[in-house]
């Protein structure tokens, strides 16, 4: 049988151990998907992605407002890009996320990617 006192320090024990592991969970990034939400772009701000081959980082993940139901949000990516690479369906990599195929929009400051998310009515 367990008394009071060793159940109080049994119990402080597991939630340090699991206070440990909350936070070493926390570092680890979501893979990123065609079903990527907000906030797992935004845990990738500042990483390195390959747009058809060529170096861009994630300057930005942004929400915007509007008027439907569901999650718009706004990614801006920046790096040097050739004459050539303009609108359209590109393929995007990162390392531990694979690849996913999104179109972008050239800016003056790089390459921007709009996503609106719909929630379904159920």
């Amino acid at each position: 049988m367990i008394n009071k006192r060793e159940f109080l320090i049994s119990g402080g024990a597991a939630l340090a151990a699991g206070a440990g592991t909350t936070v070493s969970l926390a570092a680890v990034r979501p893979s990123l998907g065609a079903r990527s939400g907000l906030a797992s772009w935004q845990a990738h701000v500042g990483q390195r992605f390959e747009v058809d081959g060529h170096a861009v980082t994630l300057q930005s993940a942004r929400a915007l407002p509007g008027h439907a139901p569901g999650e718009q949000f706004s990614l801006r990516f920046a790096g040097t890009l050739p004459a050539g690479l303009g609108d359209g369906i590109c393929t995007l990599t990162h390392e531990g996320s694979g690849t996913l195929a999104l179109y972008l929009a050239r800016t003056p400051q790089g390459l921007r990617a709009d996503f609106c998310r719909l929630h379904s009515a159920e």
